[in-house]
């Protein structure tokens, strides 16, 4: 009896490995949806930290519960989904480094799809000029700011060094950093940051890549990330 049992029990777990390895009939995904986070002024790419930057939160719609989805933002301010099922959707823009919005009921076709988002930065980092002065062997960055709105202040500026061009608050070895207490951004006022070219992180004959970022001080919109200009190579 008990060999008859074990043998029951073998074909049952068989069975079971079979039917769960059995192909279902769910489609997978069959849209590419790809474009970048543009300043609304100019349409230059808002650039972004490569860890904790702003993200793309996506809800797609016909479920009776919706969940958020986050698309990941390059820290030259494109993205690009390849897995994605064709449907409408609502998109958030929040959390950001940009005033935040909601687009309702977007339609993604099968295929590709490009999706340019045009928002309004925190903080416009302009100007910008970074450059090694040998007489006093300083990484020395000189910029101007511009807020997005009125009402936006200032909390933080910073120059950051690292041996990569992902540099930014996030990740960084070498920084210098300026904090404020809801300053008036005045786009007349040239910033300066500089840090020492001696440090022990600089090699001679390396690469190094420095970014200047703002953070701005503003309430009512969410987690605020940092506002970039494109980083600068030099080389030591």
């Amino acid at each position: 009896m008990k060999k008859v049992y074990n043998i029951f029990l073998f074909l049952a777990v068989v069975l079971m490995i079979a039917v769960s390895c059995e192909k279902d009939d769910f489609p997978g995904p069959d849209a590419q949806v790809f474009g970048a986070i543009k300043d609304s002024l100019d349409g230059g790419l808002v650039e972004q930290d490569i860890q904790t930057g702003s993200q793309i939160e996506v809800q797609e719609l016909g479920f009776a519960t919706p969940v958020s989805q986050f698309w990941v933002i390059k820290p030259n301010g494109e993205y690009r989904n390849n897995l994605v099922f064709s449907n409408d959707y609502d998109i958030y823009m929040r959390n950001g480094n940009f005033f935040p919005y909601t687009l309702k009921s977007i339609k993604i076709g099968s295929g590709e799809n490009k999706i340019d988002f045009n928002v309004v930065p925190y903080i416009r980092v302009k100007n910008v000029s970074i450059t090694r002065n040998t007489g006093t062997n300083k990484i020395e960055a000189s910029f101007k700011l511009e807020a997005g709105k009125s009402n936006v202040k200032l909390a933080q500026i910073g120059l950051y060094a690292f041996s990569d061009m992902y540099v930014g608050e996030i990740i960084n070895k070498v920084k210098a950093v300026q904090s404020f207490s809801a300053a008036t951004i005045d786009p007349a006022v040239t910033y300066t940051l500089s840090i020492d070219a001696s440090n022990s992180f600089f090699v001679a004959g390396r690469d190094y890549f420095f970014r200047v970022g703002a953070k701005a001080s503003l309430t009512g919109v969410g987690t605020i990330r940092s506002n970039y200009a494109p980083y600068v190579k030099i080389t030591f």
